[in-house]
């Protein structure tokens, strides 16, 4: 009777940490509060009903089982995925629960009636513990659910830990052999360092279970510090557009252009991704220096007088060479500022938007007339996001243009004014272009 109550609390504990390391490691989301919940008392009815039949192997075996079910429910795509992910599973799981099972009453030699003990007391303090996390921890579970929801692993976070998994599988499974091989346990203690497993077995555990627990915690205040890092990185960003409005905002004729430019940039940028074209220059990285650093574009306005900048009528020749300079100034605020806060990829990025997003593709552009590839990529795809926004936007000297319109002027200076690629991509981003224009 002993014996069958302790497997199904090792049942327990193999469900139980299976579910909280789906959540809190690997960071798979739930379903619905109230499904979930209804979710959790299903898996329980299952695993219990087939503990009873089947013993507690095959029950342990339907808790994972379960936990798939309950990752790719969760799942809103790749939802098949979510059996292939519980394959690292069971190590960890073992990982932690073998050594502080199975071994310490192998090493101290501890008797049949001493082990249950030792057993029933450990499950004892692990009810005590996830009792304290549901009452104590609720405070932090909000925090996790609000602010860690919609975050996943990085990849190779995901490599270390099906590592540390399949590692721990083998370790367990050699372990829990070599112990029953070796009889269980010692009955005379004196004895134990004489016997050629006992070292290692007591070793190899300790060290298992060590690294199991450090490669979690890492991981855990790993997800921590990249979730700080990236609202670190929303005030920035913020920040930015918010210095570039306030530019804007002398400007009485374009009101909200640097936010729609700047999604009009991730949307054709991402659709060339998706194309893989220029695969080599758009990485991830350049595509949300790009996102981020597109509302400093035109930075430089802020040298332009305002007799130019809100003048109703069109520019004299005098008047658009000095709008022309925004591009220069522009340039030179940011290398100012580069040279200030030090090397930054989205300063970088901005710079080059900046100066050159009036550059043609045939080099009749302005304000160094270069053409082609040696336009940098960023001020290529910006310069199809600011002409667009420009035709489509009302302004105090003219009306906004009716989109099919200013699609024929788009298409029309494919090869002269824009780079083709760039010009495809925008095209085949229309639709979600469109929404933004209107």
């Amino acid at each position: 009777m002993v014996t069958e109550i302790l497997d199904l609390l090792e049942t327990a504990a193999v469900t139980v940490s299976g579910f909280l390391i789906k959540k809190y490691v690997f960071l798979e989301p739930d379903m619905e509060t109230k499904k979930q919940r209804l979710f959790y008392w299903i898996s329980f009815l299952v695993i219990g009903i087939v503990f009873l039949a089947f013993g507690k192997d095959t029950a342990s075996l339907a808790a994972l089982l379960m936990i798939g079910l309950n990752i790719c429910l969760g799942r809103k795509k790749h939802r098949l995925w979510g059996i292939i992910l519980m394959i690292p599973f069971p190590g960890i799981i073992n990982g932690l629960l073998v050594p502080i099972l199975l071994v310490p009453p192998y090493f101290f030699a501890l008797s049949a009636q001493e082990t249950f003990v030792y057993q029933f007391t450990l499950y004892g303090i692990l009810s005590v513990l996830l009792a304290l996390f549901y009452v104590e921890g609720k405070k932090w579970r909000s925090w996790f659910h609000e602010n860690m929801q919609h975050r996943s692993l990085r990849k190779s976070e995901k490599y270390l830990l099906w590592v540390v998994g399949i590692l721990m599988l083998l370790f367990s499974n050699h372990t829990i052999m070599q112990i029953a091989l070796d009889g269980g346990n010692v009955r005379a203690a004196d004895n134990i360092y004489g016997r050629g497993l006992a070292p290692f077995i007591g070793i190899t555990s300790v060290s298992a279970f060590v690294m199991t627990i450090t490669i979690i915690v890492l991981i855990i205040q790993g997800n921590k510090r990249s979730f700080y890092h990236e609202r670190i990185s929303h005030m920035q960003s913020g920040m930015i557009t918010f210095m570039a409005e306030v530019v804007e905002n002398r400007d009485d004729n374009t009101g909200g252009h640097i936010r729609r430019t700047a999604e009009y940039v991730e949307h054709i940028a991402k659709e060339l991704k998706r194309q893989g074209i220029y695969s080599d220059i758009l990485t991830d990285r350049y595509l949300s220096d790009m996102v981020v650093a597109a509302p400093l574009h035109d930075i430089g306005k802020i040298h332009i007088p305002d007799a130019v900048l809100n003048k109703p009528g069109k520019l004299t020749e005098e008047e658009f060479e000095i709008m022309k300079t925004h591009t220069t100034a522009g340039e030179e605020l940011l290398v100012h500022a580069k040279a200030e806060l030090g090397e930054s990829g989205y300063l970088n990025t901005a710079i080059e938007m900046a100066a050159y997003h009036h550059e043609w593709w045939n080099g009749k552009g302005y304000p160094y007339g270069i053409s082609g590839e040696e336009i940098p990529l960023c001020a290529r795809i910006m310069a199809v996001a600011d002409v667009f926004d420009a035709l489509t936007s009302k302004r105090c000297y003219k009306s906004a243009m009716p989109l099919e319109k200013a699609y024929g002027i788009i298409r029309e200076e494919s090869g002269t004014h824009f780079d083709p690629a760039v010009v495809e991509a925008f095209f085949a981003a229309a639709e979600y272009i469109e929404v933004l224009a209107k």
